[in-house]
């Protein structure tokens, strides 16, 4: 695996690939690679001839008091992952500059209504943030395909829709969400809960289950948000948001052939965790 972490060397590499007409993907990760991210990582080797990964913990997608100093930062662990799916490229940006030299080209680039709902809504600028540094990614890659979990589904829809945008000829692959055996989504945030709340954790994903469940009993939406919020908080989860939409984050219809989402975020002490299931 090659590793590099300045733009120039990153470029003069994508030049040969594509000078050799090699089939690019990219998985863009913040680092702390767990499961789901190496999932990616094999949906890309399966996808293209060549595989670049980035790391690269963006300070634009994080709010004031957020913990953009504190997350988890495991460079060696997630290279000797890397190596071990035979990743082709590692770019690991050793300072923003490498991503943001020309950030004021990016003014512009905003989320919008869809990005400010949800996690949008609890973290504002947060979809802005992941926009501008998947957008440099993207242009500096020039891939062919990339991958995203389907976890940060928010996330992803505002990335599927910048990319058919600026990128149309990019292929987004939408990966599915990997879990424990207990049924909690993997996250990097994952490594802050302590023991109690590692037991507790999973019933978040249970509860979910449960309320699409209840929604297709009652048909009654206002009725079971409120059943989960209530099922969330007697489980010791502060509730930020609970919402059913449709997969394109608008306003559900009952009684309709669509696809549908229910996407929730809680806090478990003070780890926030967000997860979702589709139905129809």
């Amino acid at each position: 695996m090659i590793i590099l972490d300045t733009k120039k060397d990153y470029k003069n590499h994508i030049d040969i690939l594509k000078f050799n007409g090699e089939i690019i993907s990219l998985v863009p990760t913040m680092g702390n690679l767990h499961d789901g991210h190496l999932s990616l990582v094999k949906i890309a080797k399966k996808n293209s001839s060549k595989v670049i990964t980035t790391i690269f913990v963006n300070p634009l997608q994080f709010g004031k008091n957020e913990d953009f100093a504190s997350y988890p930062r495991t460079m060696n662990q997630d290279i000797s992952k890397l190596k071990q799916l035979n990743c082709d490229i590692l770019f690991a940006p050793k300072t923003k500059n490498e991503v943001f030299n020309n950030i004021d080209n990016l003014k512009n680039l905003e989320a919008g209504p869809k990005g400010n709902i949800l996690c949008g809504k609890i973290r504002p600028g947060h979809f802005d943030g992941v926009l501008k540094v998947i957008y440099m990614l993207f242009q500096l890659t020039q891939p062919d395909l990339s991958v995203f979990g389907l976890k940060d589904f928010q996330q992803l829809y505002l990335i599927k829709r910048m990319a058919k945008m600026y990128f149309p000829k990019l292929k987004i692959i939408s990966a599915p969400t990997i879990r424990t055996k207990n049924g909690l989504a993997l996250s990097s945030r994952n490594s802050y809960l302590d023991k109690k709340s590692m037991k507790i954790a999973p019933v978040f994903y249970k509860i979910l289950l449960d309320g699409v469940i209840n929604l297709k009993n009652s048909n009654d939406v206002e009725k079971t948000v409120n059943y989960i919020k209530t099922n969330l908080e007697k489980n010791s989860f502060l509730v930020n948001y609970v919402s059913f939409l449709t997969t394109k984050l608008e306003k559900i219809k009952l009684n309709t052939p669509d696809k549908k989402i229910l996407l929730s975020s809680v806090k478990l002490g003070q780890t926030r965790l967000i997860d979702n299931v589709e139905f129809s």
